[in-house]
């Protein structure tokens, strides 16, 4: 394997290591991956960048923090770019303005083709920003899907991304709000759930699910193998 993937990661902190897992684990199932040699190089980026759960964002900054970063993977002279925060997706075009010319793939794309075609209501779990910016809502109508969401169920993520936060995946009372979130979901008609925050995607794992799971993260790591077998 030949190629270089790049990662913008670290947004938030917590979220990286999972996403590399699942890039490797999408190598071994998509060509049977087994030995060191037979997996791509990677440059990953654990970046810092100034959002903090509910409050408003300062776009200058995180454009700038974010632009840098891919001018980073840009130096290291990577294939592809792949940025596992949903939020960040918000910059798509000032990302891929920084990108000269390497592809950045958008999350969004890859998450709504995941979905089970038979789910036609699917609530989005996400941060306020990802919800506001519109760009899920946009591909799941393209799709003849609708998004289901409300103001409690967004407070609630937030909540449980500042929880996670602190506390980390494995918390009593992480994973107890993760279950009630899910509750929520189900009660708004959800039939399906787009797990779009990569702070909360190692939750999946566990528990009982009240309907089918999309974790987004997964979808663009398994997007980046297959693009680069492309």
């Amino acid at each position: 394997m030949l190629l270089t993937i790049g990662v913008l990661a670290g947004m938030g902190p917590r979220s990286t290591a999972p996403f590399i897992d699942m890039l490797v684990s999408s190598c071994q199932s998509l060509y049977g991956a087994k030995d060191d040699m037979d997996f791509p190089k990677m440059h990953i980026i654990s970046l810092p960048t100034p959002f903090y759960p509910g409050r408003d964002i300062d776009d200058v900054k995180m454009i700038l923090a974010l632009q840098s970063g891919i001018a980073d993977l840009v130096k290291a002279e990577v294939n592809l770019i792949v940025v596992p925060c949903n939020l960040a997706h918000r910059y798509f075009a000032d990302m891929e303005e920084a990108s000269a010319g390497i592809p950045v793939l958008h999350i969004a794309d890859y998450a709504v083709k995941s979905l089970p075609p038979d789910a036609k209501k699917v609530a989005i779990i996400a941060t306020e920003p990802t919800i506001e910016d519109g760009f899920y809502q946009q591909r799941l109508v393209a799709a003849g899907k609708e998004a289901i969401s409300s103001p409690a169920l967004r407070a609630h993520s937030t909540e449980l991304i500042n929880l996670v936060k602190e506390k980390g995946f494995k918390d009593e009372d992480v994973i107890a709000s993760w279950r009630s979130l899910l509750l929520d979901a189900a009660a708004l008609g959800a039939e399906a759930g787009l797990i779009a925050c990569t702070d909360l995607s190692p939750l999946i794992d566990g528990g009982p699910k009240p309907f089918v799971m999309t974790d987004t993260a997964a979808s663009l790591a398994e997007a980046a193998i297959q693009n680069l077998l492309a």
